[in-house]
């Protein structure tokens, strides 16, 4: 039987955890992978969210993929795509930050390539 990691590895395409209160996904992603896409879908949004894609080397310590260090606002019910290259992680998941109004919530999807 594959390790958990072995298993990680040969993800391509990952549905995360829908989040309903700030906190963070499960990990999800492939090694190696030097561009990473996700997918964003916000229902029941009140005014706004504000949400973070993040990184690891180590599955452990997170940093923000953003290279200006700046989180993401979604201000409305939508699906959006977010594609980030150049930056060569194992591990990525989404945190939602922070939610302003109604009860929200942000269900998101990973393709590393």
């Amino acid at each position: 039987m594959p390790s958990a990691d072995e298993s990680l590895q040969s993800k391509q395409f990952v549905t995360l955890d829908t989040l309903t209160a700030a906190g963070v996904t499960e990990n999800g992603l492939s090694y190696g992978a030097k561009a990473v896409t996700f997918q964003v879908t916000v229902a029941t949004i009140g005014t706004n969210v504000v949400i973070r894609f993040e990184g690891s080397l180590d599955g452990i310590s997170y940093f923000n993929l953003d290279q200006n260090n700046v989180d993401t606002t979604i201000t409305s019910n939508s699906t959006t795509g977010y594609c980030l290259s150049n930056c060569p992680v194992n591990y990525a998941r989404l945190r939602l930050v922070s939610l302003s109004g109604g009860s929200p919530s942000v269900a998101a999807l990973i393709c590393a390539g």
